[in-house]
């Protein structure tokens, strides 16, 4: 009988060791975010109905990006880059012809843009765009082309994602909880350093002109920090986010730097986390039986202080297939529009937190 049991037992370990780390496995990892502080949660209770809902042919604009014009300028999925008008009507002013994410202006008002299969591209005079730093495969270093702001100088700081997955692929770094994310500072075409690594899917970043100090998002983390752009060093801003952040936005005019929430955080995904051969076997499970359920994915945004401490909290409806990726401040009112979403919507801005 013994004999019969302790075969079971050896059985059942190569059944699991096969499991874990077998053709197809998860590479998990260890990764142990702060959870959600409730306090930040409870920001969230009055849901607010958009001033604005603007749907021209708008589909997955990511990134709103108030211009020096301006005019606010909108990153849609089919690789188009459109314009708003300051008294409304929206125009194409570039395609990209890949997946434009973040936008941003140089003091000179050049345009450069994170496109997610090219690269670090910069607008030229003639309507053509410049490749700064190219994706992988175009034999740059680029995986996952994000987010960036430019400084005074002229320097962009851009974010790379993650180092092992790219565009479309958000889903499975956050089950392997993988921290391979990069922060560049990137001073002229293929002239670059890393200014700091090793993030859980690094994402949107801008910067305080007064200071010069960087912001960004560190999105499975559920967290800002807080840069210096020239040692690369930082500091956790605010930690414990009820949402995966995606954009920010720093406000010029009132020293605020606006987060989008896209999603709530997933208790069932972040749980696996702190062990990673469960969530080896858990993956197995998750490919024969699907994901578990989304986290609820309303109209969520955050306003902070340079200091961290929470000032806005934005609610709308949830009554999109997605969130919002951006939540930006432009002429008096908040803008979002999403990755994957339909349309722009403009929101005022919600109430300070008492």
């Amino acid at each position: 009988m013994l004999r019969w049991i302790l075969g079971g037992l050896a059985a059942l370990v190569v059944i699991l060791a096969v499991a874990a780390y077998g053709p197809g496995a998860l590479k998990a990892y260890k990764f142990d975010p702060t959870a959600p502080d409730p306090a930040l949660m409870a920001l969230y209770e009055t849901v607010a109905e958009p001033e604005r809902r603007e749907v021209p042919n708008l589909h997955g604009a990511e990134d709103l990006e108030p211009g020096p014009d301006g005019r606010l300028y909108a990153s849609l999925a089919d690789g188009r880059i459109m314009v708003r008008e300051i008294e409304g009507g929206w125009s194409e002013y570039a395609n990209t012809n890949g997946r434009p994410l973040g936008l941003a202006f140089a003091p000179d008002g050049a345009l450069f843009v994170a496109d997610a299969l090219k690269g670090l591209l910069r607008l030229e005079g003639d309507g053509a765009f410049d490749v700064w730093l190219a994706d992988e495969s175009e034999g740059g270093p680029l995986v996952f082309t994000d987010d960036l702001t430019v400084l005074s100088d002229g320097a962009v700081i851009l974010t790379d994602a993650s180092r092992r997955y790219g565009y479309g692929e958000y889903m499975t770094s956050l089950l392997e909880g993988e921290q391979t994310g990069v922060i560049y500072k990137v001073t002229a075409p293929d002239q670059y350093d890393v200014l700091a690594e090793g993030f859980g899917f690094i994402n949107g970043v801008d910067h305080d002109p007064s200071t010069g100090r960087v912001f960004v998002n560190e999105t499975w983390a559920g967290r800002v920090i807080s840069l210096d752009p020239e040692t690369g060093d930082y500091a956790v801003l605010i930690d414990g986010l009820p949402g995966y952040p995606d954009n920010l936005a720093f406000d010029e005019e009132t020293g605020l730097i606006w987060i989008a929430l896209p999603s709530q955080r997933s208790p069932q995904i972040e749980s696996l986390h702190p062990n990673p051969f469960v969530k080896r076997l858990a993956w197995r499970w998750i490919q024969i039986s699907g994901l578990p359920p989304f986290p609820p994915r309303p109209v969520m945004g955050m306003a902070v202080t340079a200091e961290g401490e929470p000032v806005h909290a934005l609610y709308g409806p949830d009554d999109a297939p997605f969130g919002v990726t951006t939540v930006t401040p432009w002429r008096g009112q908040i803008w979002v529009a999403g990755l994957e979403r339909d349309g722009v919507d403009a929101y005022a801005v919600p109430d300070r937190i008492q």
